[in-house]
């Protein structure tokens, strides 16, 4: 098994797919690199902030959409500026987006990459983890602008019985499950 690739592997530049032209792909990278710079300096004491800067229309459009973690996890409209405004408080980390792969093509496009969260607990805690974000974009008066997140974490299957499973809060590389004899064994 040593000789098993493992994945994802980390890596800060950001990929382009598909033949997107470079300048997009610098272009889109550099607005999440922003927005994440934004969760790090302001989001506490201003969630506004990220609807504002990096959603369409300000996140005042009916049809921008956030996919979240926690339950209900699903917020249309004026429900995502409402979502940002109620979980602000709630996180205090240091906030940074990786593995960034990006596609755009006339004027829309999509980028997935990773979060990772590391801070405390409001009990003092440490708290670190790895997840799964995917943004999709449009260019609108020259600008990269967010249209819908969906985040997610990756589970860590236990023979292949959902009632095991544990959320992976650090996206662990391991091997393709083809690639091994009894992957969830």
């Amino acid at each position: 098994m040593a000789d098993v690739e493992l994945h994802p592997v980390d890596f800060d530049e950001p990929i382009g797919l598909f033949g997107t032209d470079p300048e997009d792909v610098a272009a889109i990278a550099a607005m999440e690199k922003e927005c994440a710079a934004e969760y790090n300096r302001g989001f506490l004491t201003r969630p506004d902030i990220i609807v504002d800067k990096f959603y369409v229309n300000g996140g005042d459009h009916e049809d921008v959409s956030f996919i979240d973690i926690l339950s209900p996890g699903h917020y249309f409209g004026p429900d995502v500026r409402a979502w940002f405004n109620f979980i602000s408080p709630q996180f205090e980390a240091k906030f940074d987006l990786r593995n960034m792969r990006i596609f755009a093509k006339n004027g829309v496009g999509f980028v997935y990459m990773n979060q990772f969260y590391e801070g405390q607990l409001q009990d003092g805690r440490p708290l670190f983890w790895k997840m799964r974000q995917t943004d999709a974009v449009e260019k609108i008066d020259g600008e990269w602008k967010i249209l819908h997140t969906h985040l997610s974490f990756s589970a860590d299957p236990k023979d292949l019985d959902p009632y095991k499973w544990s959320i992976d809060l650090e996206l662990a590389p391991r091997p393709q499950p083809w690639t091994v004899e009894k992957p969830y064994a």
